[in-house]
């Protein structure tokens, strides 16, 4: 094999998320009772439709910046309390299994990225460090949908993350 080849293989992935023009559909912030959890951010390339948002080709972009200290656990149990609710094939249960083991506690000021690049995947990361790359047809959808989809964590954050859409 060439190592020109090797070098494109290894820098492509980068060069192309690099040419996504990110812009801001919405920004919010999630509360427990009375306790500022984090502030969120969504993001997607211009001229993207809301009925095409959750789609596998379209790329998307959800930051979320702690406030506080959350442990691994919190994570999970918050997106369980989304997830539970929808029906999942063995595959993306496997998929959201696999997501949920690589996350990391959180201190104040710690930013997780859940990032969707057509082609690529699902990627979460931690402060710009990727934990995980999840490729499963369809996962964005149900990852994704804990917080823009029918029955979201926070229809009030939902509707914040929406606005500019």
């Amino acid at each position: 094999m060439k190592p020109w080849i090797l070098v494109i293989g290894l820098f492509l992935p980068l060069i192309l998320q690099a040419q996504t023009s990110w812009q801001t559909l919405g920004e919010g912030t999630a509360r427990w009772g009375l306790f500022k959890l984090y502030d969120a951010t969504l993001s997607a390339p211009s001229g993207i439709r809301a009925d095409s948002l959750l789609a596998d080709d379209t790329p998307l972009k959800l930051t979320l910046c702690y406030t506080r200290r959350l442990t691994a656990e919190n994570f999970i149990d918050g997106a369980n309390h989304v997830l539970d609710k929808q029906p999942m094939s063995e595959a993306l249960r496997d998929a959201v299994e696999q997501l949920h083991q690589a996350y990391r506690p959180v201190e104040k000021g710690d930013c997780y990225v859940l990032q969707h690049i057509p082609e690529q995947g699902t990627r979460l990361m931690l402060n710009q460090q990727t934990l995980i790359t999840i490729t499963e047809p369809e996962f964005k959808a149900v990852y994704f949908g804990i917080w823009l989809g029918d029955d979201p964590l926070s229809n009030t954050l939902k509707a914040n993350l929406l606005e500019n859409l």
